[in-house]
């Protein structure tokens, strides 16, 4: 069981876009967005050089939208049993969080806000050598990557944590 409070901040951020049939450089700071043309940039008329211009004009707070605090709880159990050379293990683990500002602005916008995860994991091992082991795992997981990378959570990606994921993995284990 645990209980904890996470806090996501960004330092800078840029990207490249095109407008008016030019591409442009362009880097926010807070809601205030600063573009700089990438020449060339052949098209007829006139060409803007720079631009500076708000997030919120188009709808987004990008300081709420992807520098999110918010606090979690999750909850687990799990179990082994033995029989020879043979071990198998389950395991289940909840894990809900309680984002600040980002979610509200999820909801407000119509779009789902992903609060909840499940977890469950199985395993089996043959033991093929006092040293060796054989095993098989499974990790089934509700929202992708929710536990995993929770920093690429925000307004832009959440709808991708709608997706369920599932990770196969076989192997050989030696002990030394």
């Amino acid at each position: 069981m645990g209980l904890g409070r996470s806090q996501l901040s960004y330092g800078s951020l840029s990207a490249t876009t095109t407008r008016n049939g030019c591409d442009y450089n362009v880097a926010f700071n807070g809601n205030n967005i600063y573009g700089t043309l990438i020449p060339p940039c052949n098209v007829s008329g006139a060409v803007i050089q720079q631009f500076f211009d708000s997030s919120g004009a188009y709808g987004v707070d990008v300081a709420n939208e992807i520098a999110w605090s918010g606090t979690f709880f999750q909850a687990g159990v799990n179990g082994s049993w033995r029989s020879g050379l043979w071990t198998l293990k389950a395991g289940y683990l909840f894990h809900v969080v309680k984002r600040e500002r980002v979610d509200d602005i999820l909801n407000s916008r119509g779009q789902e806000a992903y609060t909840k995860n499940h977890n469950v994991a199985l395993q089996a091992d043959y033991r093929v050598h006092p040293r060796v082991t054989l095993f098989a795992r499974t990790q089934l997981t509700s929202n992708l990557f929710f536990n995993d990378i929770p920093v690429t959570y925000n307004s832009s990606t959440a709808e991708r944590f709608d997706s369920r994921y599932t990770l196969f993995s076989v192997g050989l284990r030696a002990e030394f």
